[in-house]
């Protein structure tokens, strides 16, 4: 199938220009396969009322003008003089019926034999399946399990995730106000959507102030700021972005693929703006675990290690995943509750000198190593595959507990804090593929900024010789880490928080984690999340 000719004629059946013969081959694609299927429900999604909309403006002109249509001579024939405007309109009107004909005849098509038929909608059509740290404003407070019905959601803080009836997830990053309108259609005033539809559910719509963006079948993130400037990013897929108007060129509308983004400026002026592709942008953690152990998934263990002994390291570190030269006696050990400790569980350890910041672990994993994401092409999302994060201050000006915040999550401007270089979020991971040691670090509690495998560094990872577990050991030079010119010293107590990530067979979907050393007072499961809010991270205390 030409998928570029596939475009070419839903374009123009769009625009009412389809010929006959182009709307038989349109039907003959439409008969015969069910991608081209998928794809013209999702446009006539968005164009049902075409030949409405063409109707009712050339009905309109006709009667401001006082055509021939609605004149009461206009019954009485020949002879009877029209005046210019009323040719004008009827020439409208036979363009109109043409399109509206054309239209008709592929509409239906589609009704017989592409649209499958639409069940009855109950009142509440999604559910609240995940909220995390979730601070609701207004009369509509869910809480997980709840179904919800058409309304206004006002989330203050957290991070919500909601399923519809028809398999649409979307993930609601605070602060964000929002309408659910139906399962077809959401309306986003302000704050971050990430919208994940299946196959079955093209068609998707979050309608912004600005633009509305169509799903093809994909996974997008929309965010609309208070000024509304407005951001659209395709992470997977396709999506056609329609604007409330048309830009300089006359454009209504544009087709986004994976990779690209676009933001529309908060001034006045109406275009697309292709902008940079950047995976950080908005938060992609649908967390519903997908692989089950016996009747359970793998648990959130509340935190019960608050600080961890840093120790000098005695002398040179061969970086060899061998850990018989560390110093082991300050290494904490966690493991998930009930019948998972056994399997899921971590022993880590941190050392420093000059120099270098090392780390060591030795992690419980029956499926150790598999992580399948690229570093080169998806680092963000990296941590998913199976891996091991790190969050800590290299500034001893900070103190602990560290008063940092992602700027979103503050009421007014960022502190300097929220965006300091010395505030830096570590993913340490296997990419089974190249057999390579992988890195990521980003800095700031916006995570916006980082690099992946940067020189400089050294990292090893051995898998344990059963086969359920592995063992990771690096070197950070201090000057990835924002301290080059001023490393930690004995007695420093900066802030430190561990996470361990499970992944499940595939290496690509997260299905479980611990989250170690937490300030004690939000260190009850799932009180506050530490790559949102520093003041939660535990101590590593210098030795």
């Amino acid at each position: 199938m030409n998928m570029e000719r596939l475009y070419e004629l839903i374009d123009a059946w769009r625009d009412g220009i389809l010929t006959e013969a182009a709307a038989a081959e349109l039907s003959q694609l439409l008969r015969d396969f069910d991608e081209a299927r998928r794809i013209f429900r999702a446009e006539s999604r968005m164009h049902g009322l075409l030949h409405r909309a063409v109707m009712a403006e050339a009905v309109e002109e006709a009667a401001n003008r006082g055509s021939w249509l609605t004149h009461p001579a206009a019954s009485e024939g020949v002879g009877k003089s029209r005046r210019p405007g009323a040719r004008i309109t009827s020439r409208k009107l036979l363009l109109a019926g043409t399109a509206v004909l054309v239209f008709s005849v592929v509409a239906a098509f589609v009704w017989l034999y592409v649209t499958p038929p639409q069940p009855k909608l109950p009142k509440s059509f999604a559910t609240l399946t995940r909220a995390t740290d979730c601070v609701w404003d207004g009369p509509a407070r869910p809480q997980p399990g709840d179904r919800l019905a058409a309304g206004g959601l006002s989330l203050r803080k957290g991070t919500a995730e909601i399923k519809l009836a028809s398999g649409v997830d979307l993930l609601l990053e605070a602060p964000a106000d929002m309408e659910l309108v139906d399962v077809g259609n959401s309306v986003l005033h302000t704050g971050r959507i990430v919208v994940r539809v299946p196959p079955t559910a093209a068609g998707y719509a979050v309608d912004t102030p600005t633009v509305k963006v169509v799903d093809l079948g994909t996974e997008f993130g929309v965010s609309v700021e208070p000024d509304r400037e407005t951001v659209v990013q395709v992470f997977a897929g396709a999506v056609v972005a329609e604007l409330k108007k048309p830009d300089p060129s006359g454009k209504r509308s544009r087709r986004l693929v994976a990779g690209e983004t676009v933001r529309i400026e908060a001034s006045g002026a109406v275009e697309l703006q292709r902008v940079a592709f950047s995976p950080e942008r908005f938060l992609r953690t649908f967390s519903t675990p997908s692989v089950h152990e016996g009747d359970e998934l793998i648990p959130f263990k509340p935190s019960q290690v608050s600080s961890l002994d840093v120790v000098a390291a005695p002398g040179p570190v061969t970086v060899d995943g061998d850990l018989s030269d560390w110093n082991l006696s300050c290494m904490f050990e966690a493991r998930c509750a009930g019948p998972f400790a056994e399997s899921y569980y971590v022993h880590g350890s941190m050392a420093y000198d000059k120099q270098y910041l090392y780390v060591a672990a030795r992690v419980g994993d029956p499926m150790p190593m598999r992580n399948a994401i690229d570093p080169n092409t998806d680092p963000w999302s990296a941590w998913m595959g199976g891996s091991v994060q790190l969050r800590l201050s290299t500034d001893r000006a900070f103190g602990w507990p560290v008063k940092a915040m992602k700027p979103s999550c503050r009421q007014g401007e960022a502190s300097p804090q929220d965006t300091s270089g010395r505030l830096v979020h570590l993913t340490l991971w296997y990419f089974q593929l190249r057999d390579e040691p992988c890195l990521e670090i980003r800095y700031g509690m916006n995570l916006d900024r980082g690099v992946v495998n940067p020189a400089g560094w050294h990292g090893v990872f051995r898998k344990a010789p059963d086969g359920k577990g592995y063992t990771v050991e690096c070197a950070i030079p201090w000057t990835l880490l924002g301290a080059g010119s001023d490393p930690p010293r004995p007695g420093d107590e900066l802030g430190l928080s561990w996470t361990i990530n499970w992944s499940d067979a595939s290496g690509k979907r997260w299905k479980g984690q611990l989250v170690e050393i937490k300030n004690p007072p939000y260190a009850t499961r799932g009180k506050e999340l530490t790559h949102m809010y520093a003041e939660t991270w535990g101590r590593a205390i210098y030795r």
